[in-house]
């Protein structure tokens, strides 16, 4: 009887280890705070990395990661 009882000492144990790292992590996937951002703002910061070239511009302001970041598609026309 002391056996079993230890046992289910042991697996509530661990679960509740397995639910703290579970929480840890949803809080470490979570977005940051949204901050709003014009498309000049993006451009100048785009000028900035890339170093002046327009057509590099161009495809960091209109690329998949620029998409992901900011929840819209931007097309560069020109």
């Amino acid at each position: 009887m002391a056996k079993a009882q230890r046992r289910d000492q042991v697996k509530q144990q661990r679960k509740a280890r397995q639910t703290k790292a579970v929480k840890g992590t949803l809080k470490a996937a979570q977005p940051g705070n949204k901050v709003q951002v014009t498309l000049g703002d993006l451009i100048a910061a785009a000028f900035d990395a890339v170093g002046g070239e327009v057509k590099k511009v161009a495809r960091v302001v209109s690329s998949p990661a620029m998409t992901l970041a900011t929840g819209k598609h931007i097309v560069v026309v020109g």
